[in-house]
């Protein structure tokens, strides 16, 4: 399948432009770098390259099942490789976690090339079409506040790096306060909003809407619940819900314009996604090595109703020949069956945002601005749960029972798709639906720091109770 990355060329630009890792620095890059971005062609494969870097943050060994698994969504099995995973069961992180030391790592070098871009962009004189410099701007911006926005939900404060690095130096940045990082990411969300057109340069690459949804996030984060609902207005109408939500995870519908915001673009190996791996029963044979590693939490399930048409899309437990020892997540099978290996059933994009999640959270901006749930947020919600069959929700309820049902319906919704903990970390609601698992008041709301960056970093100090 073709991806809008296909050009091994722009991997190699952007393996010199960023950090080998986190901590440390490629000095042939700055060779490269001088040499480069001098047309809008050629800022515009760096942003390209900038986008692949999203890749890796959003696999099974990253961010995505970091926050799935640190929630009441997933629980490890067992499996090969997978051991390490049993601490999300429990709460018992450290700071040598991979998915932990990978989402920090994945989200700076992701920072590091938009960084880089963003300097040379204002440095040159660039030939070519220069109507696309802002919008090419706006999207690095909006890539920038992505990542910031993940490394503050889970390490809180955060060093705060604006300019590209190229040296060492660069790297030794104490902590910046976490409300000083939100304000670099509603600056960054704000202008990429005013310059990112509706419709977009093209798959995978932001465009308006997306910045909208991410900016209303962000403002929910912070409690500015009036700001949230004026933002998602504009989004609201703009896109609408698949008549069948399993759409949403076919190759065919990949970057659609009609359920689809967001997505990180994956394709044939060695550009996949891992998740399908981790989450596909061991008995599934002749697809190669399937892992069976995560499966749906016994909470996960209860919430689940067999009317709901997202049972039937999310969960597996036998094929035509075979029966599973368990319950097992197939929403990202498309591409698995039949007869295509493991190493190439990753090639399905991870929707980051869809029109469900607009009508969510619009419900909750709503609910949170009214001090209670209006008809408006009900019809929301409502909406979202007419597309699986399911009637309305009860009306009268409070404003906390309505956040609660809107996170069983988020739940539902966006199972496996990286979405659990940011929502109820947002809505406050960590300690209600964790502390059963192990979670502590007062620690588990952010991550460990990564100990190789402490051991590199001088100025960084770690989260209190690691």
């Amino acid at each position: 399948m073709k991806k809008y990355i296909s050009n091994i060329l722009i991997l190699v630009l952007l393996l010199n432009f960023s950090c080998q890792s986190f901590l440390e620095e490629d000095p042939k890059g700055q060779v490269a770098v001088s040499n480069f971005y001098n047309s809008v062609g050629e800022v515009t494969q760096a942003l390209i390259g900038a986008y692949a870097q999203a890749r890796p943050l959003y696999t099974a060994t990253s961010l995505c099942f970091a926050s799935d698994m640190a929630s009441d969504e997933l629980s490890y099995a067992n499996g090969a490789g997978g051991s390490s995973l049993s601490v999300y069961d429990s709460f018992k992180f450290n700071a040598s976690d991979i998915s932990l030391i990978n989402t920090y790592k994945y989200s700076y070098q992701l920072i590091n090339s938009v960084n880089t871009l963003l300097e040379n962009l204002k440095a040159k004189q660039l030939t070519g079409d220069k109507t696309k410099v802002p919008i090419i701007e706006g999207e690095a911006l909006f890539l920038r506040a992505l990542a910031y926005y993940n490394l503050v939900m889970f390490y809180g404060d955060v060093p705060l790096r604006t300019e590209a690095t190229s040296s060492v130096n660069g790297l030794l940045l104490p902590r910046t306060p976490a409300n000083k990082v939100y304000d670099l990411i509603l600056a960054d969300l704000k202008t990429a909003t005013n310059q990112l057109t509706e419709t977009g340069e093209g798959s995978g690459r932001a465009n308006k809407l997306a910045a909208l949804v991410l900016l209303a996030r962000v403002q929910l984060s912070l409690g500015q619940n009036s700001d949230a609902v004026n933002t998602l207005k504009l989004v609201i109408g703009k896109r609408q819900l698949y008549s069948l939500y399993g759409n949403n995870f076919k190759i065919a519908n990949e970057n659609n314009k009609t359920e689809s915001i967001f997505e990180i673009q994956y394709g044939i190996s060695p550009y996949n996604s891992d998740l399908i791996a981790y989450l596909a029963p061991r008995q599934l044979t002749g697809v190669g090595f399937t892992y069976g590693i995560l499966i749906p939490s016994s909470d996960a399930l209860t919430k689940f109703d067999v009317l709901d048409q997202r049972t039937t899309f999310t969960f597996w437990n036998k094929t035509s020949t075979i029966t599973f020892d368990g319950t097992y997540i197939c929403k990202y099978n498309d591409p698995l069956l039949p007869g295509v290996q493991i190493a190439d059933a990753g090639s399905l994009n991870l929707p980051v945002i869809r029109y469900s999640h607009v009508l969510l959270l619009y419900a909750e901006a709503l609910n949170a601005s009214s001090n209670g749930p209006t008809k408006e947020a009900y019809d929301a919600v409502n909406a979202v749960r007419a597309r699986s069959g399911l009637g309305v929700l009860n009306n009268g309820l409070s404003q906390d029972q309505f956040v609660d049902a809107l996170l069983d319906e988020g739940l539902r919704e966006f199972m496996c798709e990286g979405s659990r903990w940011f929502d109820l970390k947002r809505t406050n609601k960590l300690a209600k639906y964790l502390t059963k698992y192990g979670f502590k008041t007062g620690t588990n709301e952010v991550f460990p720091i990564p100990q190789a960056e402490l051991d590199a970093n001088k100025n960084m100090t770690q989260n209190p109770g690691y």
